[in-house]
């Protein structure tokens, strides 16, 4: 905690310090300038600042400290200016809550660690930049190159939000930088995608449209990787024939033990419209590896994780024309056991899935949390049918609802869970009431029993387990609003342009009439 009595404290020692020196000399910093740290941004907070310093000596700035720069979705940076014994992490105020405890800082050798606010652990930065060579483009599917020889490094820019001008700024401090602001000119290379290889290293970069009006965020330097303007994300530049358009898991952050979480992803071959197949694994923190799914057509499963910790989720591809690639992403598990806050962990039948008209429909609710007083979860459920029908909800002490769905459409049920505190959560799902049979779906695997998974196709509109076209017709009566016809973009978006449009009903024709992609 960073008060005036801190500072008082500080002057004190650094007097001392000063009468000691010549017996004593000063101790090595934990962290030395030029160490980059890493924050992973998944407690809650909106921003975060560092607050570094070595008693008796200095620190990095006043309380709060420096706000960090953000890498990707919930990734910051901060690259030390000079050695520093201790650092705390906020989010620009003090207090419990609103900050870490004094934490010490050690390096990896320049290359960065990251602090896991909701674990409050530290871990190597597998994503850091290395010491930045030159390059000229990726050389492998899976890995941006580092290039050979030269100082320089070279950056990517996607540029999906259309600036007209694409400069580049890059700097070290405030006497080193590339050029002077807004920075170099960007040379074009088609689809959209700009280069820029610097003639020396640089740890920071702005890519901007040449004014200050369209301009990024102050950014981390990534060698070899594209950033994009509108996302505001680095990735992997990918000039690979198998190309990877998606992945990730859903939820990323905040998952507690044994909740749902969605892994899903899609590649597909540019050049020859190879048939590609998918492969998703899991390690633990102890390094252990689990196959969730060998290769197969299924680009998407359910997996949930038993015990707390960080996990690194692997999606593996490879195509009939013997083209492979890879990518990763983690999750950070967090034991739920004290957790007062009431948690909806997942429900089965999962979202989406289909319901038999005039049969009963069972909703089932994985909880957790509400951990204070009676320690008992309360449910209410919500159901509102094609018509806007609504039930009349009750709370109850049952994490099971049943409900028999009379008509053709979208159900959609709101679940309640509130712990004996008051607080409450609530989720809302949807459920597709179809005139027929159910198609079959396999159990949803887990890391200890990595056997089966839940397919889904992309496109399959109506959730009948295939691409047909009736997926079309479905997408359609959507467009022209008819009531039931819901679509999400995440599953029918076959442009990847983020709408659903008459386009994507024509590409599922031409998948349909054997049309190569």
């Amino acid at each position: 905690m960073v008060n005036k009595k801190h500072r008082v404290l500080c002057i004190v020692l650094c007097l001392m310090l000063a009468l000691s020196a010549l017996v004593v000399g000063t101790s090595a910093a934990s962290a030395v300038a030029g160490d980059t740290v890493y924050v992973k941004l998944n407690n809650g907070w909106s921003q975060v600042y560092i607050y570094a310093w070595t008693e008796g000596v200095g620190n990095n700035a006043q309380w709060p400290g420096i706000k960090m720069t953000k890498v990707t979705d919930d990734v910051y940076s901060y690259t030390y200016s000079k050695d520093f014994d201790m650092v705390i992490f906020n989010n620009g105020s003090g207090g419990n809550g609103n900050q870490t405890a004094d934490l010490t800082y050690t390096g990896n050798g320049g290359n960065g660690r990251i602090y896991n606010l909701a674990t409050g652990t530290w871990s190597n930065y597998a994503d850091a930049p290395t010491n930045p060579t030159t390059s000229t483009s990726p050389t492998t599917a899976t890995q941006p190159s580092t290039g050979s020889s030269g100082d320089g490094v070279t950056v990517y820019l996607k540029n999906e939000a259309g600036w007209t001008t694409v400069k580049c700024y890059m700097w070290n401090s405030s006497n080193d930088s590339n050029a002077n602001w807004p920075g170099e000119n960007m040379t074009a290379i088609g689809d959209g995608v700009y280069m820029y290889t610097s003639s020396k290293a640089y740890k920071n970069c702005i890519f901007n449209g040449g004014s200050d009006s369209n301009k990024t965020a102050d950014l981390t330097t990534m060698d070899g990787y594209i950033y994009n303007n509108k996302t505001n994300q680095w990735e992997v530049y990918d000039t690979s024939p198998l190309q990877i358009k998606s992945f990730g898991a859903d939820p990323s952050t905040g998952v507690y033990t044994d909740t749902d979480v969605t892994l899903s992803t899609l590649a597909v071959n540019t050049k020859t419209g190879a048939t590609v197949s998918y492969k998703f694994s899991v390690t633990n923190s102890a390094g252990v590896t689990s196959v969730l799914s060998n290769f197969s057509d299924i680009n998407s499963l359910i997996w949930t994780p038993t015990t707390a910790g960080d996990y690194t989720i692997t999606f593996d591809y490879k195509d009939t024309d013997g083209n492979t690639n890879q990518r990763t992403t983690t999750v950070s598990v967090i034991d739920d056991s004290n957790i007062v806050k009431p948690i909806i962990k997942g429900v089965t039948p999962a979202d989406l899935n289909p319901v038999k008209v005039n049969s009963a429909a069972t909703v089932s609710v994985k909880a957790g949390g509400g951990k204070i007083g009676t320690n008992l979860l309360f449910y209410k459920y919500v159901v509102v049918d094609p018509n806007g029908v609504k039930n009349t909800p009750y709370y109850t002490l049952s994490n099971t609802y049943k409900f028999t769905p009379t008509v053709v459409g979208t159900y959609k049920v709101s679940v309640y869970v509130q712990g004996s505190d008051n607080s409450t959560v609530n989720k809302t799902y949807s459920y597709n009431a179809i005139d027929g049979e159910l198609p079959t779906t396999s159990p949803r695997p887990t890391v200890e029993q990595p056997t089966t998974v839940k397919p889904f196709v992309k496109g399959d509109a109506n959730h009948n387990g295939m691409l047909d076209i009736d997926d079309v017709t479905y997408i359609q009566k959507s467009m022209a609003d008819f009531t039931g016809y819901d679509v999400l973009v995440s599953e029918c978006d076959m442009d990847d342009d983020g709408s659903i449009t008459i386009m994507d009903c024509t590409i599922i024709q031409k998948i349909l009439a054997g049309y190569a992609l």
